[in-house]
């Protein structure tokens, strides 16, 4: 049993510092944050030799701090995932949850205030840190329902430090966290295979391959070689001078995304100069467990690829933590998600725009955000693209609208109506939100390439979405538009919008101020019709209540006095970025823009991925202002993050726009076959499974089979009578 028995709380603390990290090395890594704020200072102390200066540290911040501690070892004063060199315990943030319902008894139990609690559990031996981290995950998600916390698994997370004080609860006298209780002193990894593996992680249940190949890096490397981009090899080949892991994670994403297998990448990355695996001495489970992710990140990316190509990969914006914390940290976003998901079939992508659609009529007419080039307002514009009737997506944009109009009913402005019609509506309705429905844009699209009287309607469009001053001369009147806020909510068949886009629409920057969001049909998600159920009637009546305090918190009325005069206007809520919040929202536009610069067709992608990243500035600002409700709206780093979550879901869907503008019928059928010969895998295909799948004749299969091999993007090859048809790069679609 693990032992904790001095009276003094610098002993006590100092002996639990001692159970936990046992005999290893390391930085520890102290946090302390002061109450009221949410800045965070870090001090490393090398353990054991700097125990008791960390001692110290406590001691002097002990009142008046709260303080963390992370239950890993560090190579270097840092915290971060790469850094970490032991983890001789496992961890939870159970949070609610009693301790009694784990199913592994902790070593160590921590009360952190009154009824919450942290979990320690030392290991002999130590498990490396991706397993140590798995661990946990499977821990935190099997008492999720219990109280415990999703978002606490992770390397590198805080737990608060014992005996110290906890000033979140602003309570008299503040809560201690105490040593609860302490159990078994030791486990063996294997122990907590009692906890199931998280669904999207079953890559870390991969086992080591029991037999290797007896084949070498290089001549795989050589097999695989016109598949590998050549920015591959300099990292391959040279020792980093600085960040190890990041080399050796794009090394290993270039393997997979070349085609190789998980052991195959195996072999190579473990000749590679970045290998810190092989420098540090750690075992080989440690690069298979790397090597698995790597290969389950580039099998998860291509099922949402775009038909069509473009020349370079477009970056991750947010790290594998922060995409977790948005999942487990929920707002009313994914509240209203879940609440949709159980009244019909409809794709939940198509949910998702429609819960900001709603935000975004609400707040648009009284938030607002100054920033160096003018003043933005939250108001947003969506597309759904729907592949088929089957996704849904009039039945998912008429959900939205019917609550919204119960909040609000006079939101709606028109569904459709010429430009003069759409320009007297705003006319009477300065600084209010205005809400386009179109059900089907593609009609709208070719109204304004046909008729006259939509000519311009573009460019209407845009400069209402901009909130610019418009006034049209006629015969008999004078129409002045004086600070629109305009909402566009739009839906259409996939094939069909792309085939009436033209790039002017692009490049005009009329179809960039879209977020485009699409999903494709699953037959096999299709429900029986039916009476609404009890859990969809109650969770709408939630939702409304929830949508009408934010609406009657923002169209608060505020009182002015303008000579000697009284007058009540709705009063004006200004929101503001935090520091860390602009340093984040900077970094995530600077990569947009890189990336799309580097496209094919870079006056087409880069003022689609600027508007996107505007949309992510506005998104953060409607998640601040929805989520706390104060009478200044303050942008923090978490919102930016979270809006960026979301337009990185957004932004494959984006390219897919990009891709297929103006796409021809042809053009469409060619993608289409490209498609079906990528997916059937590095065996190929055919040349008459794919003449019978798409009805081709002979002609039409040669022109077909040669317009693509001369592209670049199929290989043919003939074994007797039969020819094969292959995919060039295998299920990729990067131009290498």
């Amino acid at each position: 049993m693990v032992q904790v028995v001095s009276t003094d709380a610098s002993a006590k603390r100092e002996t639990f510092f001692r159970i936990i990290y046992g005999e290893h090395e390391g930085y520890v890594c102290i946090g302390r944050r002061q109450p009221n704020t949410r800045m965070m200072h870090e001090e490393f102390f090398h353990y054991p030799e700097e125990l008791g200066a960390m001692q110290e540290y406590i001691i002097s911040f002990v009142l008046g701090n709260d303080l963390y501690f992370c239950p890993q070892l560090f190579s270097e004063r840092s915290r971060r995932k790469e850094h970490v060199i032991a983890t001789p315990t496992l961890w939870a943030d159970l949070d609610t949850c009693p301790p009694d319902l784990l199913r592994v008894e902790p070593s160590i139990v921590l009360e952190s205030s009154h009824r919450r609690y942290q979990a320690l559990w030392i290991l002999s031996p130590e498990l490396d840190p991706v397993g140590a981290e798995d661990a946990c995950r499977r821990i935190a998600y099997a008492h999720a329902d219990d109280g415990a916390d999703k978002s606490g698994w992770d390397l590198t997370q805080y737990l608060r430090v014992p005996l110290s004080y906890n000033h979140k609860y602003k309570v008299t006298p503040l809560p201690i966290v105490r040593i609860l209780r302490t159990g078994p002193d030791h486990y063996q990894p294997s122990t907590f295979d009692v906890y199931p593996q998280v669904t999207g992680f079953e890559y870390a249940d991969v086992p080591f391959p029991d037999e290797i190949p007896n084949v070498t890096a290089e001549s795989l490397l050589e097999q695989y070689r016109m598949h590998i981009g050549q920015q591959f090899w300099p990292m391959y080949n040279t020792e980093p001078k600085e960040d190890w892991s990041k080399a050796l994670w794009q090394v290993q994403l270039f393997l997979a995304e070349a085609g190789m297998s998980r052991i195959e990448m195996y072999l190579v990355a473990g000749e590679a100069a970045c290998n810190k695996y092989r420098r540090d001495g750690r075992n080989k489970s440690h690069l298979w467990r790397e090597t698995c992710k790597a290969y389950a990140k580039v099998e998860e990316r291509t099922k949402y690829l775009p038909t069509g190509e473009f020349k370079h990969e477009l970056p991750d914006l947010l790290t594998d933590a922060d995409r977790e914390h948005c999942i487990n940290n929920r707002t009313i976003v994914e509240r209203y998600i879940e609440w949709a998901k159980t009244t019909g079939d409809a794709a939940w992508q198509y949910h998702q725009a429609g819960a900001f659609i709603i935000l975004s009529s609400l707040l648009a007419g009284s938030v607002q955000l100054p920033t160096s080039f003018g003043v933005v307002v939250p108001n947003l514009w969506f597309m759904i693209l729907a592949d088929t009737t089957l996704t849904r997506k009039t039945t998912a944009m008429d959900l939205a609208v019917d609550i919204l109009l119960e909040v609000d009913e006079d939101i709606i402005i028109a569904t459709d109506g010429s430009i003069e019609g759409l320009m007297t509506g705003l006319s009477y309705r300065p600084g209010r939100s205005s809400l386009f429905l179109r059900d089907e844009f593609s009609g709208l699209l070719e109204a304004m390439a046909k008729k006259d009287y939509y000519a311009g309607m573009a460019e209407v469009f845009t400069k209402m979405y901009d909130g610019k001053y418009q006034k049209r001369m006629l015969r008999k009147e004078i129409i002045e538009v004086r600070d629109p806020r305009l909402i566009f909510f739009a839906g259409g068949i996939k094939t069909r919008v792309l085939e009436l886009l033209t790039a002017e629409q692009v490049a005009s920057g009329f179809m960039p101020r879209f977020c485009v969001v699409s999903a494709d049909s699953d037959i096999a998600s299709l429900r029986p019709l039916g009476p609404p159920t009890s859990v969809s009637t109650a969770g709408r009546e939630k939702l409304v209540h929830e949508f009408k305090d934010i609406r009657t918190h923002y169209t608060a009325q505020s009182t002015v006095t303008i000579d000697n005069r009284t007058v009540t206007t709705t009063k004006k809520f200004v929101g503001a970025l935090t520091p860390d919040a602009w340093s984040r929202y900077n970094k995530y536009e600077a990569d947009m823009l890189d990336a799309g610069l580097k496209q094919e067709h870079p006056d087409l992608a880069t003022p689609l991925f600027d508007r996107l990243s505007k949309s992510g500035l506005k998104i953060a600002t409607l998640l601040a202002a929805s989520e706390r409700r104060d009478e200044h709206v303050v942008i923090e780093e978490e919102d930016v993050v979270r809006a960026f979550f979301y337009i990185e879901q957004w932004r494959p869907h984006t390219v897919e726009l990009l891709v297929g503008v103006g796409q021809t019928t042809s053009e469409r059928r060619l993608n289409q076959i490209l498609k079906h010969i990528r997916n059937a895998g590095d065996d190929g295909i055919t040349r008459s499974q794919i003449m019978q799948r798409y009805r081709l004749n002979a002609a039409n299969a040669d022109q077909i089979f040669l317009t693509l091999e001369q592209r670049g993007l199929i290989l043919r090859s003939k074994d007797g009578r039969t020819e094969r048809i292959h995919a060039v790069g295998g299920a990729q679609w990067i131009e290498q």
